[in-house]
């Protein structure tokens, strides 16, 4: 009997204990989608995803003028990408240099 991949792979993730990495593989590849639709287009560019690890996102900045504006702005980023991705248990996003 065969077994489709899609029914082996989410259990060899968790197995192996890379569900965040996943989750992190995710916000990076859409974090220019998710920062342009939250803020708009000027803020595209100016940040990159770093880490994922407990609910809590880290995210480099272009410069400190750019973690501070983005900062101010955490909560529109972190709604969009809620909408983005709605099984993703994020809670906090730190901006910085």
């Amino acid at each position: 009997m065969l077994t489709s991949i899609g029914k082996i792979l989410p259990a060899k993730v968790r197995q192996l204990g890379m569900e965040e990495e996943l989750r992190f593989k995710k916000i990076k590849d859409g974090w220019e989608e998710i920062i342009e639709n939250s803020l708009g287009q000027k803020f595209v560019g100016k940040s990159k995803p770093l880490k994922f690890k407990n609910k809590f996102l880290m995210v480099r900045c272009r410069n400190s003028v750019w973690a501070n504006e983005l900062q101010i702005k955490e909560n529109l980023v972190l709604k969009e990408t809620k909408i983005k991705f709605k099984s993703l248990a994020l809670e906090r996003i730190k901006f910085m240099i």
